[in-house]
């Protein structure tokens, strides 16, 4: 039998974004399927994150093309560049195809976890709050937090805090999640759970980019993992290949330079291994 083509639902062609006389990104290609989970790992100022926000059209590219489920929300020299011909609440709508976890958690703080969650889907898409509430609710389940749906962030911890953030953006439907470092603002002890929640959401079948210095984590998650360094994409393929066996020198480096050595961080990730088998 013929194995299904899985349908391309994010597609980004040379990419190039500048800052006055700064290039942070240099053409970069890159292609997501539906369902697939992509890690961009890199040292900092490789453009991991200057990236993930071209995706989301927080900065817009000097140039090259970017389509979502077959629609090219940005193109260079054509009608839906982005700052020119593009209304806000055009930009606001394509926004809402990518449900964006940033670093920081930004949730209102006069609301409570469930209240946060609901406020999308009512207030930008207008859907009947009964059936809101249902969908948060079990999102809030998912993530682990039914013992706190009441709680405003205040009262939550920081783990608990994203977990609602991710409940938040996910609750929006989005074609694609992006993720910017999602447990870089969290106390160690923390960290797991949202690596977790992470985890069991690419596990339903969740379209997912994102942005980590966790090694172990995007060996875990990801279906394929994808090395920048000064702005261009120098190595990737599936986590056994990337982060056992790289090939690229900068890639071995960082590998290296974040566990110490290479010989150190692969008896972790074999272990990994056998229990995901």
């Amino acid at each position: 039998m013929t194995p299904t083509k899985k349908t391309e639902l994010l597609s980004l062609d040379r990419i190039c974004l500048q800052f006055g006389a700064r290039q942070v990104l240099k053409g970069v290609d890159l292609n997501v399927t539906e369902g697939e989970v992509v890690v961009l790992i890199g040292a900092s100022g490789s453009g991991k994150t200057s990236l993930l926000r071209c995706i989301n059209l927080l900065y817009t590219p000097s140039s090259g093309k970017i389509s979502i489920d077959n629609e090219v929300i940005y193109h260079e020299g054509s009608d839906k560049k982005v700052g020119s011909k593009i209304t806000k609440r055009e930009v606001n709508r394509i926004r809402s195809n990518t449900g964006m976890v940033f670093q920081q958690f930004n949730l209102f703080p006069h609301m409570t976890a469930l209240q946060n969650v609901m406020e999308g889907p009512v207030i930008v898409k207008r859907e009947n709050p009964a059936t809101v509430r249902e969908k948060a609710m079990q999102l809030l389940t998912m993530m682990g937090l039914e013992q706190h749906v009441d709680k405003y962030p205040r009262q939550l911890s920081g783990g608990q805090q994203q977990r609602v953030a991710i409940a938040r953006a996910v609750a929006m439907q989005p074609k694609v999640m992006l993720f910017d470092e999602p447990t870089s603002a969290l106390d160690p002890e923390l960290v797991g759970e949202v690596m977790k929640a992470i985890v069991d959401l690419a596990r339903t079948g969740m379209t997912m980019v994102i942005v980590t210095h966790e090694l172990g984590f995007a060996f875990e998650v990801a279906d394929r993992i994808v090395f920048l360094d000064e702005g261009v994409i120098v190595e990737q393929g599936a986590p056994q290949k990337v982060l056992l066996h790289p090939e690229h020198p900068r890639l071995k480096s960082f590998v290296g330079r974040f566990h110490e050595s290479a010989d150190l961080l692969r008896p972790f990730l074999e272990a990994r291994m056998k229990e995901n088998s």
